[in-house]
């Protein structure tokens, strides 16, 4: 049985990880930002070539989010090497349970994103900030370009998957399936910074932490990742080409067609989750380890709370 030090330990050294990989996030993009105003104002020709790799539609975006996410996540994994992983043999995952597993985060995402919206507008009432406002989500959608919708859609999920389910779950999994999955699953929700997205997120985030302990890999999860984003960004997409083609009623046909079409899959999240998502919960807590008061130190160390008082913050801030 684990002791009260070892659920400190192990959490707190988790949790400082993240909060230094916000800190590094922040120096990331004051980096980028000196980096892009030296190289635009030299004149040669490589710098005009890397100046084209910083503003092209195409490769700007990426190139931001290396400085910005790319290496403060990555520098992640020595900041936690000193926490031992739990190693298991991989398995694989059949079909019909990687597409409930997707339509319960496309259903229920969406039921905590209409909540998370509802709140927005609720809080805007008295604060004055448009709802809007409150969900960097929507900025940007207005300003999507090519390498907007590679990294949304394709790097985005393997990053977060590689680092909240490859090595944060993986190293909180020794104290139990059920507590390494919810834990994962609020520092992911969190992590977004708004209230909107961490809702949905946290939801998202255990179903994919149940794939990823079912599995013992994160191949399944960086795909039912993928497959999440890319859906909604199709949505945006399909209806953003309709307006530019200038095709109105086809867009606002397509708007509706697309309500429905996300009542039809919440409705599916719903019959999902009471079919298969309450059995893996269940078997979730079957691999929880023998029960101890210490897990309450899953969430009461110094870690968790600073990383709770940042991204707290950066919440309160959108609100206000």
């Amino acid at each position: 049985m684990h002791k009260r030090r070892d659920f400190l330990i192990t959490f707190t050294i988790l949790c400082l990880a993240m909060c230094a990989c916000s800190g590094f996030q922040y120096l990331g993009s004051t980096f980028y930002g000196l980096v892009w105003h030296r190289i635009h104002g030299l004149g040669s020709g490589g710098a005009r070539l890397l100046s084209g790799l910083f503003d092209s539609p195409w490769t700007g975006v990426l190139v931001q989010y290396i400085f910005s996410i790319g290496v403060p996540f990555l520098l992640v994994v020595p900041m936690t090497c000193f926490v031992r992983s739990d190693r298991r043999p991989a398995h694989t995952l059949p079909a019909e349970v990687w597409m409930s597993a997707l339509f319960m985060c496309l259903g229920l995402g969406y039921i905590f994103n209409f909540l998370g919206v509802f709140l927005d507008v609720f809080f805007s009432i008295f604060t004055g900030v448009p709802a809007t406002d409150m969900n960097p989500v929507m900025d940007a959608l207005d300003e999507l370009t090519p390498g907007m919708v590679i990294y949304t859609c394709l790097i985005a999920p393997f990053m977060e998957e590689f680092i909240f389910r490859g090595v944060l779950l993986k190293k909180a999994r020794r104290f139990g399936d059920r507590t390494a999955v919810v834990f994962c699953a609020v520092m992911f929700g969190l992590m977004h910074g708004n209230l909107n997205q961490c809702l949905y997120a946290v939801v998202i985030g255990l179903i994919l932490g149940y794939v990823a302990v079912r599995t013992n890999r994160i191949f399944y999860n960086v795909l039912l990742h993928m497959a999440v984003n890319s859906f909604s960004m199709m949505l945006v997409l399909v209806e953003n080409g309709l307006n530019v083609l200038g095709m109105s009623a086809m867009a606002a046909a397509f708007s509706v067609g697309s309500f429905i079409m996300i009542l039809l899959l919440i409705a599916a999240g719903i019959y999902f989750f009471f079919r298969d998502g309450r059995r893996y919960w269940w078997q979730m807590g079957r691999q929880n380890g023998w029960p101890t008061p210490y897990r309450k130190y899953v969430y009461l160390n110094p870690g968790f709370i600073l990383y709770v008082i940042i991204f707290g913050i950066e919440m309160i801030s959108y609100i206000l």
